[in-house]
């Protein structure tokens, strides 16, 4: 009978409080095929990394669970709900432009 090793370390991340102190800012940088001056850059805010990325997860979770996402299969968020979609559930958790 095979065996999980035993993982040492505290469970979990920051407390509510330390991640309330803690915003995400997440920069994108679109360029051409050869890497030249980029094309576009965009700077987002929002809540906790570890509070947003459960909050997306339960998003596209629920999204799913009620009709059909805009792609089927395993695909990027960007497919699989659109761009329109994916940029208002974001805005609906806090993620918005700097």
């Amino acid at each position: 009978m095979l065996t999980s090793p035993v993982l040492l370390g505290p469970p979990g991340g920051p407390d509510a409080a330390l991640r309330g102190r803690i915003p995400s800012h997440v920069v994108a940088v679109a360029s051409g095929a050869q890497g030249a001056d980029p094309l576009a850059e965009v700077h987002l805010v929002g809540p906790n990394p570890y509070s947003l990325t459960g909050e997306l997860l339960a998003w596209a979770a629920g999204r799913l669970a009620t009709g059909p996402g805009a792609a089927p299969g395993v695909v990027g968020p960007t497919t699989a709900f659109g761009v329109d979609t994916l940029r208002q559930g974001c805005a609906e958790l806090g993620l918005v432009t700097a």
